[in-house]
C-alpha cells in the first residue's frame, strides 16, 4: 500500500484546515465570553448604580415627610391651642352675657313683675 504524496498532503491540508477552523472558533468564542463579560459587567454596574440612585432618593424622600410630618404635628398642637383658646372665650363671653340677663332678668322682675319663660334662668 502505497501512499501518494497527493492523498498525503490532502491529508495534511485537511487536518491542518480542521485544527484552524477549532482554533478559530474557539477565537470567536472568546471573544463573545468577553463582550458578554463587558455587558454584564456594565449591566452590573449600571444596576448597582441604580439603585445606590435610588436609595439616595428614597432616604431624601423619607427627610421631606418626617419634616412635613413634624411641620403637621406642630400646626395641629397650634390649632388645637387657638381652637380651645376661642372656646375659652366663647365660654367666657357667653357666661358674662347670661349673668347680665339674670341681672336684667332680676332687675325687671323686681321692678315690674316681668317673668322670663326660660327655666334656665
Amino acid at each position: 500500500m502505497k501512499i501518494d504524496i497527493n492523498n498525503a498532503l490532502t491529508i495534511i491540508i485537511g487536518l491542518l484546515t480542521v485544527v484552524g477552523a477549532i482554533y478559530r472558533l474557539a477565537q470567536i468564542e472568546a471573544n463573545i465570553n468577553s463582550k458578554i463579560d463587558k455587558v454584564e459587567n456594565k449591566l452590573l454596574y449600571a444596576v448597582d448604580q441604580l439603585k445606590d440612585n435610588f436609595v439616595d432618593r428614597l432616604y431624601k424622600v423619607e427627610k421631606k415627610v418626617d419634616v412635613h410630618l413634624v411641620e403637621y404635628k406642630e400646626k395641629k398642637l397650634f390649632t388645637e391651642y387657638r381652637l380651645n383658646g376661642l372656646e375659652s372665650l366663647i365660654k367666657h363671653k357667653f357666661d358674662r352675657l347670661a349673668n347680665w340677663v339674670k341681672q336684667i332678668v332680676g332687675f325687671l322682675n323686681k321692678n315690674s313683675g316681668f317673668q322670663i319663660r326660660d327655666d334656665k334662668f
